[in-house]
């Protein structure tokens, strides 16, 4: 014998009163959950410049360091480690600015900057206030 089967075409749920309640939260919650994501992108970009700042200010303070290395070679060195990481618009200053008036053990500072308006990897979905981001290394001057 053949069992036959019959489909009952009212067979679905009944519709509630709590069918639109997802979608509401989701307009709710979604333009929270872009702005904190799109933040989260921001500042990992600008802690990506300060990073690549911080290590171009090294270079330059460990060439600084060195007994017969000139402003040039800094200049030169810290130019070269930004072209690297696309970071062309920085501006560089050394102090003291002639490195063969400091003696042997002083202080020579080398520090970098940069407007993050200027780098073009950084998104620019949320205007950060930022006017510049700033890195700095101190080093002591060795001896001959």
């Amino acid at each position: 014998m053949v069992k036959k089967v019959y489909f009952n075409r009212h067979s679905r749920k009944p519709h509630s009163s709590r069918d639109g309640v997802a979608a509401v939260e989701f307009a709710l919650i979604s333009p929270v959950m872009f702005l904190i994501t799109f933040g989260m992108i921001e500042v990992g970009s600008v802690m990506m410049i300060k990073n690549s700042l911080t290590q171009a200010s090294r270079i330059g303070a460990r060439v600084a360091s060195l007994p017969l290395s000139t402003s040039d070679d800094v200049y030169a060195n810290v130019r070269n480690e930004l072209q690297v990481m696309g970071l062309e618009h920085a501006s560089i200053a050394i102090h003291p600015e002639v490195l063969a008036l400091i003696p042997p053990g002083g202080n020579v500072t080398v520090s970098v900057s940069v407007d993050p308006s200027t780098v073009n990897w950084v998104p620019k979905f949320l205007k950060l206030p930022l006017s510049a981001v700033v890195a700095e290394t101190t080093m002591r001057r060795e001896s001959t």
